[in-house]
């Protein structure tokens, strides 16, 4: 017969037992690091797949149409040229990732877009409350699971905009100077009067304009085509959303050589020139302390490729392939000259061009 004092030796002490809830905090303590770096390898490969899915999209499409979507299509012209001019412009139609749409698996959601008036014929804008729902559609393959910010949707410019982490490459020249519908090969800012500067800055996706795979001189997989985009920080950050067809929308542009956003996740002050409602305060702490440097809200000019990955991130090529590219790649700086490896992946027609002595 056990008798009471044995039974007390038995039971645990006050210090035993917080001597193993101590053991036991340290320990998950210890394994917290290693079960969030695991859930991030896990959303950082659902990211890459997600890219490949949106690149191998546009590619099928380049496959029925003999040419790469535009980036975005601005339908009201004058002389050829976008009117009213295209920095704050809002009435811009389809973005290239509606017009892959039925290559996303989302034909039924491309259908229910209103594109034109059925009485007049007049273009229809994505800002239109006809497509207000539309727009607010979360598309899952267009989401990098890493960033924490893109279920909160922008409410600026008609609001309901749904985010979107990729985006698609203009080139290293500000969209507004863009001509509508520019000569072949199409050019970012056209050549100079020395007929020299197009090929240093051309895409591949532009407003009203797109290359066809055989223009891109330097080779598909050499290439790039889609980057990693983030989501604005809050509702009055226009960035990051799939059919909102502006540079820092759904479009990089001006993010190499010659600008002061030279770079992956460029982290110096007034980097992405974009609009956005008053909520967007480029200055605020909340911008500057996530490396999310921008400049506005007013005019979309200016963006360049983010992620919410601690090393870098992924872009994907005119082939299709998907490469992770790190944030210490070799860029010009700020107002830098043409073309250091960062430059050279997004210029199609480059050549490995180096600048001569005084020229950019």
């Amino acid at each position: 017969m056990v008798n009471s004092s044995e039974r007390l030796r038995r039971a645990f002490t006050l210090v035993e037992l917080l001597v193993v809830i101590a053991i036991i905090g340290i320990l998950v303590a210890l394994l917290l690091p290693a079960i969030q770096a695991a859930r991030e390898a896990a959303r950082r490969a659902q990211c890459q797949n997600n890219l490949k899915n949106v690149a191998l999209a546009v590619l099928n499409y380049e496959s029925a149409k003999k040419i790469l979507p535009m980036g975005t299509v601005f339908p009201k012209l004058t002389n050829g040229i976008v009117d009213p001019n295209i920095q704050s412009n809002l009435d811009f139609g389809a973005s290239w990732v509606v017009l892959i749409m039925p290559q996303l698996e989302n034909q039924a959601l491309y259908d229910s877009l209103v594109f034109k008036n059925p009485t007049t014929g007049a273009p229809v804008a994505m800002s239109d409350a006809q497509n207000i729902d539309e727009r607010g559609t979360v598309i899952p393959t267009m989401l990098c699971p890493s960033d924490a910010n893109n279920q909160v949707k922008y409410q600026g410019d008609g609001g309901n905009w749904a985010r979107g982490n990729y985006a698609a490459n203009v080139g290293l020249g500000a969209t507004h100077t863009l001509p509508a519908l520019p000569t072949s090969p199409p050019g970012i800012l056209g050549p100079d009067s020395a007929g020299w500067r197009h090929h240093l800055a051309r895409g591949v996706m532009g407003p009203n304009c797109a290359v066809t795979l055989k223009q891109v001189v330097d080779g598909t997989s050499k290439t790039g085509m889609l980057a990693e985009l983030r989501a604005g920080i809050n509702e009055g950050d226009p960035r990051g959303c799939w059919a909102f067809g502006h540079v820092g929308g759904n479009l990089i542009a001006w993010h190499g050589w010659g600008g002061d956003d030279n770079g992956p996740n460029w982290c110096g002050s007034s980097g992405d020139d974009i609009g956005g409602t008053a909520a967007l305060n480029c200055f605020s702490s909340e911008i500057t302390s996530t490396c999310m440097s921008c400049y506005g809200p007013g005019a979309f000019d200016q963006a360049t490729a983010r992620s919410s990955h601690s090393e870098g991130l992924f872009i994907a090529m005119c082939d299709g392939s998907v490469q992770f590219i790190s944030n210490d790649i070799e860029t010009g700086g700020t107002y830098g000259q043409c073309c250091k490896p960062w430059d050279q992946i997004w210029l199609s027609m480059d050549e490995g061009y180096t600048p001569p002595p005084g020229r950019p």
